[in-house]
């Protein structure tokens, strides 16, 4: 009997995706053949591979906008018109989700599971224009009539989809949870930007984009220059921005920009920070329901955090001593928020603690289990 065929579409840097490489990862374990077909508008002239699998490049001629999102949609179902039918076609975000469906009807795939990842219609470059709204609304809805399991990130995801489209097919919620690593400190951020030890070490990793609250951080930074650095790690449209900042308050040797790391190495990275932040701004609804990948990232790496007050970050961590929650839009609240966390108690005993009730709650391996049985029972 032939393996059962699982097929991967996903717009975006394969590098840096942890949930992606998570899923890849589980049907690998679970005996599947797998074949990733991928098109990341940030690196168009690398050829990424991932051992064990097969690994499709696609390219684009466009990096933004509308343009990218119909190309990749037409490239794609030119790709999947071409290749042998699949078990499972796996639409990792929205945008792979529409030449999923069509391949589907043209028979090229058993069935669609798709990762709802955000709330795209709610998204705020989205939410307040009712034409991308509506554009959005019907791509997504095209979709999920052809799929046979939605993936959510967080248990308020299901409602707020079904509000949207009236209906929802067979869902399941899986996290955006790293895999089990064990905790292991390193001074690495400290070595790379000459960090004395007197000094604490914020980090941020994620997107450098608006909304983060990053801006508002390093404008914190110029108070609390004397006992602590910031280190923000990641890329997007705001890192220029966000470097000129750094230099027009003259905060060189406290603000460091980094750049992305692939997700193999981010808890490592992590371990040698001292306190995570992730100041989302409840600017959107979609924004309203985060769970951020980030705060089960730090607290796997044995960091305190400090977050904004987002309803289903308080659900899970509202009575943590280790999370210090914060309003974004409030300067002074958020250099309150780390002064708070600043004081914290520190020594291995406490990190080894955090990292271990995350090992043990919130890691991708416990999450995945009830999809592992759907997978020998219902899709089967």
């Amino acid at each position: 009997m032939s393996k059962p065929y699982v097929r991967f579409l996903f717009l975006g840097d394969p590098r840096t995706d942890r949930r992606l490489k998570n899923f890849i990862w589980l049907f690998t374990e679970l005996g599947y053949m797998v074949e990733l077909v991928n098109a990341n508008p940030v690196t168009q002239d690398t050829e990424w591979k991932m051992d064990g699998i097969q690994v499709q490049n696609l390219r684009l001629t466009y990096s933004r906008g509308v343009r990218m999102f119909l190309q990749y949609k037409e490239l794609l179902q030119r790709t999947l018109s071409n290749t042998e039918p699949c078990d499972i076609l796996f639409a990792c975000e929205l945008y792979s989700l529409m030449a999923a469906s069509s391949a589907k009807k043209s028979g090229k795939a058993r069935r669609i599971f798709y990762d709802a990842r955000e709330l795209y219609t709610e998204l705020p470059s989205v939410a307040n224009n009712l034409l991308k709204k509506i554009f959005w609304k019907r791509w997504e809805q095209k979709g999920l009539r052809q799929t046979d399991l939605v993936i959510v990130t967080a248990p308020d995801d299901i409602n707020a989809l079904k509000e949207v489209h009236g209906f929802l097919p067979p869902q399941v919620i899986i996290r955006n949870l790293p895999r089990r690593e064990v905790y292991n400190r390193t001074d690495y951020l400290r070595k790379k930007y000459f960090i004395p030890p007197e000094k604490k070490i914020f980090v941020y990793i994620g997107g450098l984009q608006k909304d983060r609250g990053l801006e508002k951080m390093i404008s914190v930074m110029e108070v609390l220059k004397d006992l602590a650095v910031l280190v923000i790690i990641g890329s997007g449209a705001l890192k220029d921005h966000l470097q000129n900042q750094v230099n027009s308050l003259e905060l060189q040797n406290i603000v460091f920009l980094h750049p992305i790391i692939d997700s193999e190495k981010v808890i490592q990275v992590l371990s040698s920070a001292d306190i995570g932040i992730s100041l989302i701004e409840q600017h959107s609804k979609s924004y309203q329901l985060a769970l951020p990948s980030k705060i089960f990232e730090y607290r796997l790496a044995g960091l305190p955090v400090i977050s904004s007050s987002l309803k289903q970050v308080k659900d899970i961590f509202d009575k943590s001593k280790e999370i210090i929650f914060a309003d974004p839009d409030n300067k002074s609240g958020v250099t309150e928020a780390c002064r708070k966390a600043l004081a914290l108690p520190d020594s291995e005993e406490i990190r080894k603690k955090i990292s271990e009730e995350a090992y043990n709650n919130y890691a991708f391996e416990k999450d995945a289990v009830e999809l592992k049985n759907m997978l020998d029972s219902k899709f089967s």
